[in-house]
């Protein structure tokens, strides 16, 4: 069976504490809210940390980067970090202009794939 949906979400727990969600495909109005729903899910009392791997992303749009804040606050809220890795350029730049690198976590050494220098 094929997976044709625009965002596939895979879960993984390196440890007891924390939830990776690694994201393939679009983040966009249609699959925002699904990410919401799972990461909500996998906010469990017994989480202290969630990354969000961006790595596998192609399209963020607004609905996208509201999808990000939710997740960042609802996070917060139950004492857990938040953080992003896997960021491209392209997605860096946007959170640059609008100024969610300052508000959001982004890990060190995050994916510049697209290598552009601009």
């Amino acid at each position: 069976m094929i997976d044709d949906s625009p965002l596939r979400i895979h879960t993984s727990h390196p440890d007891k504490a924390t939830v990776v969600l690694s994201l393939f495909g679009d983040l966009d109005f249609d699959t925002a809210e699904e990410l919401v729903d799972q990461a909500t899910r996998a906010l469990t009392p017994a989480i202290r940390a969630i990354c969000l791997d961006l790595s596998g992303l192609y399209i963020c749009d607004s609905s996208g980067l509201s999808a990000l804040i939710h997740i960042s606050q609802d996070a917060r809220g139950t004492g857990a970090t938040f953080t992003m890795t896997g960021i491209t350029a392209q997605l860096r730049r946007i959170l640059e202009v609008t100024g969610l690198d300052t508000v959001l976590g982004t890990a060190a050494h995050d994916d510049d794939r697209a290598g552009a220098h601009s």
